[in-house]
């Protein structure tokens, strides 16, 4: 059993305390209460049993499920569902300079659950010319730490003298992981570095590592990468 979500919502001077958790492999629902005043106000059962049943069943994605459904109820408290004169119209509360059409995407990108992410080894290591290296890379939420799956992954080769090379592309997995493998040939005469980027739902994050010269390439001299683009 997964450990749930406890918040409290602070909606017109009024505290509701949202309440989300898994009732178990045994009966696989989630399910989310809301109380104010000691009192239960309102529950949401969803079932997960097609999850249990499926191959890639794993807590992870059961925990984002969880988060999913807790923030969709913090949104209802927030749009006036409790609220004696019903629901409030989109855009009530704000104000700003900003046109309709840049609020509503800003709204909707909070409705899919986006959020920053970040891009991490499993372990830090050496690149060398010359050589075939293989890790796994992981693609995490910024701001709660869970993992995102069906991100893109790419590795690039950028260097001073050749255009940047993607040299692995792949998407992650429910664990937000991905097996990268790639060769990384002889440039000599040139600096070399490895450009990791993922991208999830527009939000992008990369990281970057110099690749260290052989022997036979290490007294040629060298010039600065080029730095491939964002993408």
């Amino acid at each position: 059993m997964i450990t749930g979500f406890n918040t409290d919502v602070d909606y017109e001077g009024r505290v509701f305390h949202v309440q989300t958790e898994d009732k178990g492999l045994s009966n696989p629902v989630v399910e989310s209460l809301v109380y104010t005043a000691g009192e239960i106000i309102s529950s949401h059962k969803a079932s997960y049993g097609d999850l249990l049943k499926s191959p890639d069943y794993n807590e992870a994605e059961l925990a984002r499920r969880m988060e999913i459904q807790h923030q969709a109820i913090i949104r209802e408290i927030m749009s006036g569902r409790f609220d004696p004169d019903g629901p409030r119209p989109f855009g009530y509360n704000i104000v700003t300079n900003r046109s309709l059409d840049e609020v509503a995407l800003e709204f909707l990108s909070r409705e899919v659950g986006l959020e920053q992410i970040r891009l991490e080894m499993s372990e830090p290591m050496t690149f060398v010319e010359g050589t075939q290296p293989s890790l796994t890379l992981r693609v995490i939420a910024e701001a709660s730490d869970r993992p995102v799956a069906e991100a893109k992954v790419t590795v690039k080769l950028i260097s001073t003298r050749e255009k940047p090379k993607q040299i692995f592309a792949g998407t992650t997995n429910a664990d937000g992981r991905v097996e990268a493998a790639f060769e990384i040939p002889m440039m000599p005469g040139a600096n070399t570095a490895i450009l990791f980027q993922a991208e999830a739902a527009g939000n992008n994050a990369e990281i970057k590592q110099l690749v260290l010269k052989t022997e036979a390439t290490a007294s040629a001299p060298t010039e600065a990468p080029t730095e491939a683009p964002t993408s």
